[in-house]
């Protein structure tokens, strides 16, 4: 599988530990805690293009009979954008800083301990990324 549909042709699944300018892809899986409202995935395009997300889902299944914790909607991410998909209710939003705060509105939390597994999926059912929850942000300096 390449990344060919994000301008790159480097395997998607090569490795978990990706170099910075890969495109899209899952940056953190954070759980919920008593500093945090919400457990959380972090989608980073730290690429130099835009990236169309429509469509795109963040699923917790790698099978075909998957939920669906999140379906983006319309639009791109810009180079250097980060979206924040957290899995309770809130209001969506733009940043000062122009990342995304989405909000799935599920009643529970999806990635509650280090067995589960949050997975970006094209609209076609390929997956772009996974990253297990708990594991150190990819990007631990920031974006």
């Amino acid at each position: 599988m390449s990344g060919e549909w994000l301008g790159t042709d480097v395997p998607l699944h090569a490795r978990r530990e990706r170099p910075k300018g890969m495109g899209l892809h899952i940056c953190a899986v954070v759980q919920g805690g008593s500093g945090s409202p919400s457990e959380y995935v972090e989608v980073v395009n730290d690429g130099a293009e835009p990236v169309p997300v429509t469509g795109l889902d963040l699923t917790d299944c790698s099978g075909q009979q998957h939920e669906h914790v999140y379906s983006f909607p319309e639009g791109e991410m810009v180079a250097g954008q980060t979206a924040y998909v957290y899995s309770g209710d809130g209001t969506s939003q733009l940043t000062p800083g122009g990342d995304l705060i989405l909000y799935a509105g599920l009643p529970a939390p999806v990635w509650k301990d280090e067995s589960h597994v949050a997975y970006l999926r094209h609209p076609d059912g390929r997956i772009i990324d996974t990253m297990r929850a708990g594991r150190p942000a990819r990007h631990p300096d920031g974006h």
